[in-house]
């Protein structure tokens, strides 16, 4: 069965649909709460003048991040066109999008896509695990410094400086403990996991060991990349660094589309809050991200509805870019289901 036993494939299965029943099930939990009639009150306003700026600093935003990508393929000797590179980053968006968790699915194929074009599976490898280790912490530290300066702004209720303190204050410590320990060639994500499996008894899981032996790996990359590499280290933090600014243009043009001119200080909550949303195990981030939407404008006394309209804007273009993904992907003459079966892809080279 692909490498996979029946259990195991059953499992996989079961769990998806579950995380999928209850992002449903929260997302029509939201919209009732929110309100229906609110919502699209909010979507009736809708201004398509702003939507040509809003893509491009979606396209621009996906530029940079390709560009981040590039750096890192280059430290490694693979000389990719940015053009090539920025196809693949838009079919690997479709694989991420549905997964449960976000940026950790499109690994496989990614290493396929490239492997297709000559570059070794390690050096693929090596580039999307400090790829991915430079993309999120940057998020967490520039959420970490923009919770904090939240804290101190004037005109913020006492419930959102306390969440702002608390969270800022852990993205920045865990930032700070991850980058510190893996100087000095200790791995805080595989020591907490090695704690975790020790403490619940997955331990001895086979699917434990699996996954320790990834963080293993994303950790020993990022190290040698950290000791060995810091300018090509600090070019990516450089270009990730970018997808911030970009993002807060984004969401200011989606906003605009819908009515709403929002203040800095509320997009950039709005981003965070999208963020952490977007870190739970449920595909496409369904009912979290609109939940996260709902609450973050709902603390700063806005129309939480008009939150929730947001959300449905970025959802649909992300579903473009899903549509886009696939279109890119059919022209690639690629299957798949295939590639995502690692076990799949190794015997398709075995045969060759």
């Amino acid at each position: 069965m692909n490498g996979l036993t029946a259990r195991a494939l059953t499992a996989k299965i079961t769990a998806y649909a579950v995380s999928v029943f209850v992002g449903v099930a929260l997302f029509a939990a939201i919209i009732r709460i929110a309100g229906l009639e609110n919502i699209l009150g909010s979507v009736r306003k809708f201004s398509p003048i702003y939507a040509v700026p809003f893509l491009l600093a979606t396209l621009a935003h996906f530029v940079a991040a390709t560009y981040r990508w590039k750096v890192l393929l280059a430290s490694e000797g693979a000389k990719i066109s940015i053009w090539t590179l920025l196809k693949h980053k838009l079919i690997v968006f479709s694989v991420n999008y549905f997964t449960p968790a976000a940026r950790l699915g499109g690994e496989p194929l990614k290493i396929f896509l490239l492997k297709r074009r000559g570059v070794k599976s390690s050096k693929t490898l090596a580039s999307v695990v400090v790829d991915n280790f430079v993309g999120m912490g940057i998020d967490a530290l520039v959420a970490g410094f923009a919770l904090l300066a939240l804290f101190f702004a004037a005109g913020v209720g006492r419930q959102v400086r306390e969440l702002s303190f608390l969270l800022g204050v852990t993205s920045l410590a865990a930032v700070g403990g991850s980058y510190l320990l893996l100087i000095k060639r200790k791995g805080i994500f595989s020591n907490l996991m090695l704690l975790a499996g020790k403490a619940t008894g997955l331990k001895k899981k086979k699917a434990f060991a699996l996954v320790f032996r990834r963080i293993r790996t994303a950790e020993k990359y990022t190290r040698t990349m950290l000791i060995k590499k810091p300018k090509v280290l600090l070019k990516s933090v450089l270009f990730a660094a970018m997808s911030w600014p970009l993002t807060i243009v984004q969401y200011k043009f989606a906003l605009l589309m819908l009515g709403v001119d929002a203040s800095i200080v509320q997009i950039v909550f709005s981003i965070v809050a999208l963020s952490f949303t977007s870190m739970l195990p449920v595909p496409a981030a369904l009912g979290v991200q609109e939940a996260g939407q709902f609450s973050a404008f709902k603390m700063f006394s806005a129309n939480p509805h008009a939150g929730v309209a947001l959300s449905l804007v970025l959802r649909a273009k992300d579903l473009l870019l899903v549509l886009l993904s696939f279109i890119l992907l059919s022209r690639e003459g690629v299957n798949l289901f295939r590639i995502l079966d690692k076990r799949g892809i190794e015997s398709r080279r075995k045969r060759k």
